[in-house]
């Protein structure tokens, strides 16, 4: 399969997952008004009060209530825990894959992605952490295992045939980040500009 038809299906693939989920970042992005700016009057309405000379108050409650659900779930934060299973599962086994998984939550400074995500999940409904490989030196082989946290769950577009409540079915996803010019010339000295959409 060439270059360009690597391409052209990613990028059938992501008008589908933008389809789909277009109006849930719609959703997303009123949640997070409405709950964190305190945006709560409908538009039209606001405008007439202002031309009327009429204050729009708004008394912001839901902060006390979003903070309360997210530090509840701070202090019971979830744990990834190893269960040997079958007869070939043992005790000590469990242990030491318990161990490097707290290893990896340790150095990732996974509570971070954890809570980000959960921030997000909370106010807007839906956040997400990735986890990727990264090399562990510049002249070796061997990677590690990180977990990441996305800042903004808008940049990611999952898969729109997932029925799974955890995404775990998803087969694709897509992670966008916009640079500006100048980034990107930095980023990548020589690099020639197209456009996404081309």
């Amino acid at each position: 399969m060439s270059d360009k038809d690597v391409i052209s299906d990613a990028l059938e693939e992501f008008k589908l997952s933008e389809e789909a989920e277009s109006e849930n970042r719609i959703n997303f992005a009123d949640d997070v008004r409405f709950a964190r700016l305190g945006e709560q009057w409908p538009e039209a309405v606001k405008k007439q009060r202002e031309l009327d000379g009429r204050p729009c108050l708004t008394i912001n409650r839901l902060p006390a209530m979003l903070r309360q659900v997210l530090n509840d779930a701070r202090q019971n934060k979830p744990q990834i825990k190893v269960n040997p299973v079958g007869d070939d599962g043992d005790k000590t086994t469990a242990a030491v894959l318990s161990g490097l998984i707290k290893n990896i939550e340790y150095t990732s400074q996974a509570d971070i992605a954890y809570d980000t995500a959960l921030d997000n999940a909370v106010t807007g409904g839906f956040g997400y952490f990735r986890i990727t490989t990264d090399y562990a030196n510049d002249d070796v082989f061997d990677q590690d295992i990180c977990i990441e946290r996305i800042i903004d769950p808008l940049s990611v577009y999952g898969d729109e045939r997932s029925t799974s409540a955890d995404s775990s079915d998803w087969t694709k996803a897509f992670i966008t980040q916009l640079y500006k010019d100048s980034e990107f010339e930095k980023r990548w000295k020589g690099a020639e500009k197209s456009s996404w959409q081309d």
